[in-house]
């Protein structure tokens, strides 16, 4: 028996070893992507219900407000996602409450990788609410607070 034959057990243990090696990195790196992306969906969803609850008293109508924050959902820049195919953005308003709700896709490169269902996609969504107050109820409130913290003090 030769002394190179001695050593080939580590080639077939690398030949084991590194694919799995690759695969964990991969899949962490995919798992980094979802995360990120589903990071930029909320920061979104908050940028549009933010603006939706300081634009009121400019917009008008509940009509308006809504074909306005419409109009900034369209425009948002979807080139910033890694890795995310955005499904949906949808935008309702009731009373005084901006409801917004979106939702997104990261889809896997090898279908056999995801294990946790069938489909080699993992969804996403984001949703929040923001009830618009009048300026003038705010401004009280804040007095209120504020001669409270004074009272607090002395």
């Amino acid at each position: 028996m030769k002394a190179e034959d001695k050593n080939a057990y580590f080639t077939v243990e690398a030949a084991l070893v590194l694919p799995m090696v690759i695969s964990a990195m991969l899949l962490g790196i995919y798992l980094f992507c979802y995360q990120y992306d589903r990071c930029l969906l909320e920061q979104d969803m908050d940028s549009l219900v933010l603006w939706g609850s300081t634009e009121a008293e400019n917009a008008g109508d509940a009509a308006e407000l809504k074909r306005q924050l419409q109009r900034r959902a369209a425009e948002l820049y979807l080139d910033k996602y890694v890795a995310w195919e955005m499904t949906s953005v949808e935008i309702n308003l009731k009373n005084d409450r901006i409801d917004v709700a979106g939702g997104g896709n990261l889809t896997f490169p090898v279908p056999q990788w995801n294990l946790w269902n069938d489909s080699s996609r993992w969804k996403a969504d984001a949703s929040l609410q923001c009830a618009r107050q009048d300026p003038v109820f705010f401004i009280r409130q804040f007095r209120k607070l504020q001669s409270l913290a004074n009272d607090y003090e002395k």
